[in-house]
Formats: structure tokens, sequence, C-alpha cells
């Protein structure tokens, strides 16, 4: 009783007591909170050249403005891709469009195997009849034109946009002149059909898991799924293939599990996703793309947390991170306080870097002053804490509200 009634009066007095330490634990992760359950029991190597020097940083924000935690991306695709080699591209290869004005992009893939190929040498029928390229194309490019202006594609790529006023349907592309493999990739900007894709999270933990939502959308046009598999890709070249389940709603779902010994880094881990539907009796394709880091789990925070609240010395969160390889590793979190009216508001953000060995340690995020330059009273709260291991530029634990302090 006596301790509540003591931080009350901090509360109220906003500081004006001498300093106030306490120990507590972390507040329960939340479902989508990153968590590190199990260490990576392989020591990691150190890059070399890596800072060992403690960084602190922290800076004011504005209560006012109220944080928001990004969603995750969300592919819309309107697009396929499709590996076709010269035995099908000179006998015709088929696709349906569903709106005018498709953007299309033929690109050899074999380096010195595959024939250039110019808009001359590709020849169009539409729903079976032969359409002059003229007539057919509103506009091309080949791959030095594209080049000038920023785009870059391998040589011998010709890419055309069909003219506007050609109705959809289905539409056969040869080349005569084709050896080699190509790659055939076609966008539909004004379609009404897409592909959607997306990660219950953009990071990841070797070990863990990616839940993955597909969602075929259609706007006023009736469609119906036929077939939707997908590929996991890893940076050094690992692929997994991706079983999608159908959900009660109609939409689809899949989990991956990842390896456990993915490496850690910048590169992230592509997801490609290839499905067929059906649409006024003609099949529609559609490939969507989204993409996650994966991490190592050097480290993660021991669940303990060490509050301290002085007038001399102001606010301070000290975390125990417990690390399986040593390294550089930050803590950076946000500071909420309570306003006037007792509703809690962000305040303060700040980063902390500290070299950990092996064992359990401490990194200690330092707020100073700002909570009485803010204004701002008991309880805390400590939200959007991420723990990262500087080293080897991966993201290893989050917590959307991590700890509750000085609270009545």
């Amino acid at each position: 009783m006596k301790t509540f009634i003591t931080l009350a009066l901090l509360g109220a007095c906003s500081f004006s007591l001498p300093a106030l330490a306490g120990s507590q634990t972390l507040l329960a992760a939340a479902d989508d909170d990153l968590v590190v359950t199990r260490l990576s029991l392989a020591k990691a190597a150190t890059p070399a050249g890596v800072e060992r020097a403690p960084v602190d940083f922290v800076w004011a924000l504005d209560p006012a403005q109220a944080l928001t935690k990004p969603s995750t991306y969300r592919a819309e695709s309107r697009e396929f891709w499709t590996e076709l080699d010269a035995t099908q591209l000179r006998k015709g290869h088929r696709f349906q469009t569903t709106a005018a004005g498709a953007l299309v992009r033929l690109s050899p893939l074999d380096a010195g195997k595959a024939a250039a190929l110019t808009l001359d040498d590709v020849s169009l029928r539409i729903d079976g009849r032969s359409v002059a390229t003229a007539k057919a194309v509103k506009v091309s490019a080949d791959a030095a034109q594209l080049r000038e202006a920023g785009v870059d594609f391998s040589a011998g790529t010709v890419v055309f946009q069909l003219a506007p006023e050609l109705a959809p349907g289905n539409i056969e592309l040869s080349a005569k002149a084709a050896s080699g493999r190509y790659l055939l990739h076609v966008y539909e900007p004004t379609s009404p059909i897409a592909l959607d894709l997306q990660a219950d999270r953009d990071r990841a933990l070797a070990g863990g898991s990616v839940v993955l939502h597909a969602q075929w959308q259609a706007g006023t046009d009736a469609v119906a799924p036929r077939s939707l598999g997908g590929l996991l890709t890893s940076p050094q070249g690992y692929s997994q293939s991706i079983k999608f389940v159908r959900t009660r709603d109609g939409s689809y779902q899949a989990t991956v599990h990842l390896p456990e010994y993915a490496d850690t880094g910048m590169a992230l881990w592509e997801v490609h996703s290839f499905g067929v539907a059906q649409s006024k009796g003609a099949l529609v394709a559609r490939d969507a793309k989204t993409s996650f880091s994966v991490s190592q789990p050097t480290a993660r925070l021991d669940g303990q947390a060490q509050t301290r609240i002085s007038k001399a010395q102001g606010l301070s969160v000290k975390l125990g991170v417990e690390a399986s390889s040593a390294g550089r590793y930050e803590l950076r979190g946000v500071l909420y306080g309570s306003d006037a009216n007792g509703e809690l508001k962000p305040f303060a953000m700040a980063h902390a870097a500290r070299w950990l060995e092996p064992g359990v340690g401490h990194i200690t995020l330092d707020y100073g002053d700002l909570a009485r330059q803010a204004g701002m009273r008991a309880p805390f709260e400590l939200r959007d804490l991420q723990l990262n291991d500087q080293a080897r530029m991966g993201q290893l634990e989050t917590r959307a509200r991590a700890l509750r302090f000085a609270a009545d």
C-alpha cells in the first residue's frame, strides 16, 4: 500500500521527490509482437570493424501527434510472369487480358543463347484473328530506349502496350525468330481482377514462421479461383514451396516455417505466389510478390526492467538482454506519459546501443528530463520497444506495449 501511495505522489508532484527505483516484469507480448522463444545455439560470427563504444540518443516527441503502427506491405497484383522456350514462342503462347491497354514485356533469359527480338519479330492474334502489329500496339520500346529512360532490362528486350481501342480478350503472341528462353511479363493496370498478397509480419526469426494471406479481388466482375501456389526463396538460394489453403471467407492462407540456419542480413526473403482464376469463361493468371527479412535469434529481452525516476537524474528504463553471441545490440523505445487529463501521450524517443558478451547484460534507455519538460506524469508506458542486432543488421524482438510503471 505504501508503494502505491508513493507512486501516486510521484505523479502528482512531477519529479519533486528523491530518486525512486523499481524492478518489474515486462508486459505479456501481443500476438503480433516479435519474440525470441529460443536463442540460437550456434555462435554467430561478428563482422569485422563493428563499433563497440556505447551510444545514446533521446529526443522529444510532440504529444499531440498520435503514433500509428504501419501495416505490413500488401501486394495488389494485376500482372503475371511466365517463362517460355523458343518452341513455345515460335508456335504461339496464349494468355487472357481482362482490360484494354495491357503492357507486355518479352525478355531473353539466356545471355548469348536467346535471340534478341524487336517488335517486328512479334506477331499477335486476338480472339483467333490476326491483327497487324502497327494496329495492335499503341507504343513500344526496346532495351536501349528503356535504358535511356532509366529502366534497365537485358539486351534484346521488347516492351509494348496494346492499343486501348482493342477490347480485352485471348491474346496469342508468337515470334518466329525466337531461340533460347524468354520471360513474358504482362501487366494490366486497369484490370478489375487482382491477386492480393500480404505477410503477417515484415521481420521474422530463423526457426520461426510467417503467415501469408492471399485474396482475389474482382470489383463487380465474378471470379472463380482455380489454383494458388507459391515459392519462398532466400537470398542464398534456398527455396521451398508454399501451400495455400482456402478459408471460410474465400481467402487463402499459408504458414511458412523458416529454417533455423537462415542467415541474418539486409537481403530479403521473397514470396512469389502464382494463381489462376476464371472470369467470364476465361482463365486469368496473376502473380503476386512480397518479402520480409529474417534474423538469427542472437539475443532476447530477459523480461526484467528497472525504472528510475528522480528530479536530479530524470527518468530511465534499464532492460535485461540475454545474448548467445557477442555483438553490438540496440534498444529503442517510445515513452508515453499521462497528460493533465490523464491520457497517455507519446513524449520521448530513446535509442541506446551497447556491446554485449554472451550471457545476461543490460541496456538503459535514458529519457532525461523530457517528462518534466513535457508536463507528463505517472503512470508511464514504454511502447514500440525494439531490440536490434546492429552487428548483423537484424531485428530480434518488438513489443507494442512493453512496460507500465509508476502507476497507482
